[in-house]
């Protein structure tokens, strides 16, 4: 059997201390049908020379890297975006440049791929803070409609990174999130791409190293731009999701994702910014909708304004 080809796409900003540690993670991976595609966002440090210096350490590798630079800093949906466009490979997979893979980690995805067909293949996680590493298990149903509706509300990783994608799948139904929109840009896309593959399928190992304490990372924290985008992210899905052949099966989905993503805006958001999130989604019931009773809890607190009481309990258990 002709060797699946695998491209491994890293957006590249601002990771000068950590894009050494990401680049020889997928330079020693144990699968060898692989190429690279590095996407430089205009970043202002040393994490190209760095790369640079760190792809000369791979001679064997070094034909099959490709790093391409934007004309001006566009931001990380963009980023993504010109890598997967770039790809050769039959399928991708997206690693985040402050992040790494475990060194069987494309073997372990494409074994999945070869024995399933699946257009999506996930894996586990582990999330590293200063303090701790965590395994994350992922919830990857087989019906791809049911992973679909999972992502939606946030019961599956909603990551692009680590998953090993059919690359046809996004070119053709152009599952891209919108330039500009650097806050929740995996989420608008993961559950259309759900929607569209034939088969989903996982791997569990923890094939992903998902470092939490880059203090520069989108993820750290939220800003009011950044709450807008998650808005937005989801007022996308809304729209596609009303419109599909089954859209029965996702309409009460829509309305939980409605309320998960609210108590997803109060555990990253500032304080400070508690009163322009409480007024989303005024159109949905928190104790009509089937969410879990601790987030009922939560919005019904929000709903009060007891904004300080709100805030130390989310951090208590974060």
């Amino acid at each position: 059997m002709k060797d699946i080809k695998v491209t491994i796409c890293v957006p590249v900003y601002g990771v000068e201390k950590y894009i050494e540690r990401c680049a020889r993670s997928l330079f020693e991976q144990t699968y060898d049908a692989l190429d690279y595609v590095f996407v430089d966002d205009c970043s202002k440090d040393g994490s190209i020379t760095v790369l640079q210096r760190v792809v000369d350490d791979y001679p064997q590798r070094k034909p099959f890297v490709k790093i391409v630079r934007h004309d001006r800093n566009r931001g990380l949906a963009a980023a993504r975006r010109t890598a997967v466009e770039q790809a050769t490979g039959d399928y991708i997979l997206q690693v985040d440049s402050d992040d790494y893979l475990s060194l069987d980690a494309v073997s372990l995805l494409v074994q999945q791929a070869e024995e399933t067909g699946a257009d999506i293949v996930a894996g586990s996680q582990h999330i590293i803070s200063a303090t701790q590493t965590v395994y994350r298990q992922d919830r990857v149903p087989q019906d791809k409609d049911a992973y679909a509706r999972s992502l939606l509300i946030r019961k599956s990783i909603q990551g692009v990174v680590g998953k090993l994608f059919r690359r046809s799948l996004i070119i053709e139904h152009q599952l891209f999130p919108p330039e500009g929109l650097n806050m929740a840009e995996d989420y608008v896309v993961m559950p259309r791409i759900a929607y569209y593959a034939n088969q989903v399928a996982k791997v569990d190992a923890p094939i992903y190293n998902y470092v939490k304490y880059n203090p520069d990372s989108y993820t750290t924290t939220i800003s009011r731009h950044g709450i807008d985008c998650t808005v937005e992210a989801l007022s996308v899905l809304e729209t596609f999701f009303r419109q599909v052949g089954n859209a029965s099966y996702y309409a009460e989905a829509i309305d939980q994702a409605k309320l998960y993503n609210k108590v997803t805006l109060y555990t990253l958001a500032a304080q400070a910014d508690y009163a322009y999130v409480r007024p989303l989604y005024p159109e949905v019931k928190v104790w009509r909708t089937a969410i879990e009773l601790k987030h009922k809890l939560l919005l019904t607190m929000a709903s009060f304004g007891l904004d300080s009481l709100l805030f130390r309990i989310i951090h208590l258990f974060r």
